[in-house]
């Protein structure tokens, strides 16, 4: 009876070594994975930033660039061009003397109803020739989302200063007038 070994018997030193290189390539392995993952999850915030924000005259200078991508627009709410009609507000929102219609979906806020009310909004550009108090345009904003950028008590605590007129010299050096709400 033959009881030598059929494969040759590995030093201990060799076989120790042959466990750490399945190691390292196994902490390797997971180490690409943890990579792939946060830059996964890195790609899927980036993404939801892209849903940048601009001022009503950032937006409009910016048309061509934007598309019809989704971003955020802010302006102040010019109280007489408020109307509302089966589930859709129509408003003009104006900031550093430049004006964009607004094509709202959904219910406004509660204080979008305060006179000057500065908003953010989420949507799009949409081709249509519209008319704002600036003049004509070859676009309005399609909103289904907005945020209104005060309170309650703030309006409640200071109703001296919520008035149907714009803020002191906030429209002072734009090239038209403001209609003044007479409702």
């Amino acid at each position: 009876m033959d009881l030598t070994p059929r494969h040759e018997i590995e030093e201990p030193g060799h076989l120790r070594r042959a466990i750490h290189r399945r190691r390292r390539w196994s902490i390797f392995a997971i180490t690409v994975v943890l990579i792939a993952a946060m830059a996964v999850i890195t790609a899927q915030g980036l993404r939801n930033a892209t849903l940048f924000f601009r001022n009503v005259d950032e937006a409009i200078e910016q048309r061509a660039e934007l598309g019809d991508r989704r971003f955020r627009i802010q302006g102040r709410v010019i109280p007489a061009s408020v109307q509302g009609e089966s589930g859709v507000t129509t408003f003009q929102v104006v900031y550093g003397c430049a004006v964009a219609l607004v094509r709202h979906t959904g219910d406004p806020p509660e204080l979008f109803k305060s006179p000057w009310i500065p908003v953010v909004l989420e949507g799009n550009w949409v081709p249509g020739d519209i008319q704002t108090v600036a003049g004509t345009d070859s676009h309005y904003f399609r909103s289904d989302r907005m945020l209104v950028k005060h309170t309650n008590e703030y309006a409640s605590a200071n109703e001296q200063r919520v008035s149907e007129s714009p803020p002191l010299g906030f429209l002072d050096t734009c090239p038209f007038k403001v209609p003044v709400n007479t409702s």
